[in-house]
């Protein structure tokens, strides 16, 4: 046998058979006994038995019928009866989870009083949101001396009108300059007045004539009285001049105690005053310098005049240097009273040009012309160099005297020596609300009732039938003062 287990090759089938018998018998005795064992211990009789079926559990309906619980809040509106003098209650929950059914214990008293007016509901709700405080309306006291001796004025309606003038009517104005007062008029003389723009005013009030110079030397007096100088009183700045500054120009006198002026200038305009002294007195008594637009509105009204009383040029509705042939000098307020603007002002045109409050600057109407129209009461420029000026004077040709043109000049001379255009004045305006009280009581030792005017020897009146300006020794001809306008344009 062992000879042939040694050899590889095919093995004879007579082992094989051999083999298979002795394995094959003893697994099939040890399989039986097995088998034999298990089931005599019994784990195999539940093989036998048939599988369990799932049967469901019957199901259980409960019917819930609902019971008003009287700890509970109930569906019916809740009603508060608020009585006068009795305290209101609120209810408080229970910090606990357990709710209470006593409502005694969960009731607090209330400190707010119960209100069942609703005015008082709102008197009570009114405090708490801020309200606009209502300014008083404070009352100027006019000074004694000064206000026995003011200027007429009249309240001009708000409004909405057109302010300025177009390039084309520039172009006209400057043709009618030439060819019917023979001057030299240029466009540049009115472009700063274009392009128009629409302006809203509220109401105020204009003096109806220029300040006179009997009004002014009252002014003046009444500034002695306080201890104020006319050369440095008005804002730091000379107010005018005197002959004690200008002898060859000046026509009111100082004697170190009283300013005075020849009687026969009483009511002419003041003029070579500065625009801080024109602005010191409309503030004496409670008044101010009228806006550029306020001006220009009184002067033209909402039609879009020319001039105060329409379209058409006269010389003899308003003095100005034409005719040649007439006196190249101011007039006494209030000559021209044909000549009259929509609202009762005299003198719009002509005689002195008129300050006004705004800064001066070539570019504003374009500037405004670009803001959202209308432009509600506009107050010029925020800074300047000069002053506006309106309404021509009688040192300058009609052009200047329209209700659109503009003009310009420094608030103040450099020095008080230098010589200050004598065709220039003012005339107040005021807020419509402004009012005067009674008058202050003098504590100065100026006597009121001699304020004003002083005959002065050579003082002269009028000549002929029109106003002319009175002359006094030392005092030039008007026409030698040099106008703000070119040469050309006095003509």
């Amino acid at each position: 046998m062992g000879q042939n287990y040694g050899k590889l090759g095919r093995k004879r089938s007579s082992g094989g058979l051999q083999w298979f018998i002795l394995g094959f018998l003893p697994g099939i005795l040890c399989g039986g006994l097995v088998i034999f064992g298990v089931m005599y211990s019994g784990l195999l009789g539940n093989f036998s038995q048939p599988l369990p079926t799932y049967t469901p559990a019957p199901r259980v309906v409960e019917v819930v019928t609902a019971t008003t619980d009287p700890a509970l809040p109930t569906s019916t509106p809740f009603v508060v009866t608020a009585t006068p003098g009795v305290p209101t209650q609120q209810v408080l929950l229970a910090p606990s989870a357990t709710p209470t059914t006593d409502p005694q214990a969960a009731v607090m008293p209330s400190e707010t009083p119960a209100i069942t007016d609703p005015n008082q509901v709102e008197a009570s709700i009114a405090p708490q949101v801020p309200q606009p405080t209502v300014a008083t309306p404070v009352t100027f006291q006019v000074p004694e001396q000064l206000a026995s001796n003011l200027t007429t004025m009249v309240t001009i309606p708000g409004g909405v009108f057109t302010m300025g003038t177009t390039p084309l009517q520039v172009l006209e104005a400057v043709e009618l300059c030439r060819n019917r007062d023979g001057a030299s008029c240029e466009t540049f003389m009115g472009e700063d007045a274009s392009p128009p723009f629409q302006v809203q005013l509220e109401p105020y009030q204009m003096e109806t004539t220029e300040v006179t110079f009997g009004k002014y030397v009252t002014f003046l007096n009444y500034l002695r009285s306080q201890n104020i100088s006319h050369l440095n009183g008005c804002s730091g700045f000379p107010c005018i001049q005197t002959t004690n500054e200008n002898p060859t120009q000046g026509v009111i006198t100082f004697d170190s105690a009283n300013y005075a002026i020849p009687t026969s200038l009483t009511n002419y305009p003041v003029y070579a005053v500065t625009w801080y002294g024109a602005l010191k007195y409309c503030e004496s008594i409670g008044r101010r310098l009228p806006t550029e637009a306020e001006w220009e509105f009184a002067a033209r009204g909402t039609d879009g005049r020319y001039y105060p009383w329409g379209n058409e040029w006269s010389t003899e509705l308003a003095k100005t240097n034409r005719p040649r042939e007439a006196p190249q000098a101011p007039v006494v307020v209030g000559s021209y009273p044909r000549g009259v603007s929509p609202f009762g002002l005299l003198d719009m045109a002509g005689n002195v040009a008129e300050w006004v409050n705004d800064w001066y600057s070539e570019t504003w109407y374009n500037e405004e012309a670009n803001q959202p129209q209308p432009v509600l009461d506009p107050r010029g420029p925020t800074l300047g160099v000069q002053k506006t000026l309106r309404g021509g004077s009688w040192d300058a040709v009609p052009f200047f005297a329209q209700t659109m043109v503009r003009q310009s000049w420094f608030p103040a001379p450099d020095t008080i020596n230098q010589e200050y255009p004598r065709y220039i004045g003012f005339r107040c305006a005021a807020d419509v609300q402004a009012s005067a009280a009674a008058p202050v009581t003098n504590t100065g030792a100026v006597n009121p009732a001699t304020l004003g005017t002083t005959n002065l020897p050579g003082a002269g009146g009028t000549t002929g039938g029109a106003p002319t300006l009175p002359t006094q020794a030392g005092v030039t001809a008007p026409e030698a003062v040099p106008s703000p306008t070119s040469a050309e344009s006095r003509g």
